[in-house]
């Protein structure tokens, strides 16, 4: 995404009507980075035996959700395709079994919307009345860019589809996910180490504060507190961040979609294939593989939360540093602010292309790294829970 003068795109920022991109000079960084730690191309995409599982996967027809879709069904679980158009699932299902004549999908009768809480609803219910197992849920789908816009609950567009959309689905599930002793893994981004949420009510019905990075930051909180409540029942939450992945959610953006801004988007992010992999390993690695130990003791399930990066997106400035920036929060914090939007920056533009040029060797593996500050408040968390169940017309407590 580069523009005049050398500038790039780190995040994007908005006014009232429609999102734009905030623009930080592009920086020559020699990056510096232990290759021991990530030069694993294997750890990404564990080969897992998914016969007899079942998966749900939102945002299936495209990109990285696609792509999820397609490896979990390789790996042998049957994939059921939680998307809007129910055309395109089934021409995705065509060809890939055209290919891969053993692929078993679902496509429901149900198209799931997640800018609508009745869409959801509905979707939810014909999931519930399988009386197969829910082993897998992915939640994917989401939107970076459009035009202001509110539900009938007043809830901004962008805090809907990528944040209460996902949390109700996921609520209503709740009980076929805990009694299969399922994996819940919410898609984040990098862009929520730049987000805070001040109020959860705000965030759901300001049109402002429910931005994308802040959407991202919600899903973190939301996969964290489903682990602290669900996890002592064996259910397992965690978040993947994919990385820079050149996919659609650039394509509603009138800057981002065309001209230079594309080439560079083309050039130096990873394909939707290569950014599924974070998702993909966190779906299927078996949970004790990562899970920490205090002490020689494993934490317990309410202190088990994991956010899952690669590559280049596992740097120490990234996952160590804030990248908030603001009038508020003082000097200290905006310098840290700074190197980390240009770390960033210069790990999001060399990320894919040294993984690809290395044939893999280079920034491949998957692991385990901190997530922003803010993630972790609890407190932020169990509010942000109980008013999202208030605004969806849900129990506060998880129904097992």
């Amino acid at each position: 995404e580069q523009g005049p003068n050398s500038c790039c795109p780190l995040y994007p920022t908005h006014d009232d009507d429609l999102v734009k991109i905030c623009y930080f000079p592009q920086i020559s960084v020699t990056l510096v980075y232990s290759a021991s730690r990530a030069n694993n191309a294997n750890m990404s995409n564990p080969s897992s035996n998914l016969s007899g599982k079942t998966a749900l996967v939102t945002g299936a027809t495209s990109g990285i959700g696609l792509e999820t879709a397609k490896s979990l069904a390789l790996q042998g679980a049957t994939v059921i395709l939680g998307v809007r158009n129910l055309d395109a699932a089934r021409q995705f299902v065509e060809s890939t079994r055209k290919e891969y004549p053993s692929a078993q999908f679902v496509v429901p009768k149900q198209p799931l919307d997640l800018m609508s809480q009745d869409s959801v609803r509905k979707f939810a219910e014909e999931v519930n009345k399988s009386n197969k197992e829910l082993n897998i849920l992915v939640n994917n789908a989401g939107v970076s860019y459009m035009k202001k816009y509110f539900t009938s609950d007043n809830v901004g567009g962008i805090a809907q589809t990528n944040y209460l959309g996902p949390y109700t689905l996921t609520r209503l599930l709740e009980k076929k996910l805990v009694s299969s002793k399922a994996r819940v893994v919410t898609v984040a981004s990098i862009t929520h180490r730049t987000a805070r949420i001040k109020d959860p009510k705000a965030f759901l019905t300001d049109w402002r504060s429910g931005f994308y990075e802040h959407s991202k930051l919600a899903n973190v909180l939301f996969a964290y507190e489903l682990q602290r409540r669900l996890g002592l029942h064996g259910l397992t939450s965690c978040v993947a961040d994919p990385g820079g992945v050149r996919s659609n959610i650039f394509n509603s953006s009138p800057l981002l979609s065309k001209g230079m801004y594309k080439k560079v988007i083309d050039m130096c992010y990873s394909p939707p294939y290569d950014g599924a992999q974070s998702i993909i390993y966190a779906a299927t690695v078996p949970w004790e593989k990562d899970r920490a130990v205090i002490d020689g003791t494993p934490v317990s399930p309410a202190q088990d939360l994991r956010y899952y990066s690669r590559g280049l997106f596992n740097h120490p400035i990234i996952t160590r540093l804030d990248g908030v920036r603001g009038k508020d929060v003082g000097t200290a914090q905006n310098a840290c602010g700074i190197v980390w939007s240009l770390t960033a920056l210069s790990c999001s533009l060399v990320d894919w292309p040294a993984r690809s040029l290395s044939g893999g060797w280079l920034f491949s593996s998957t692991s385990c790294n901190r997530s922003s500050t803010e993630s972790y408040n609890e407190d932020l968390a169990h509010k942000l829970w109980d008013v999202s169940a208030e605004t969806a017309g849900l129990p506060t407590n998880p129904v097992v």
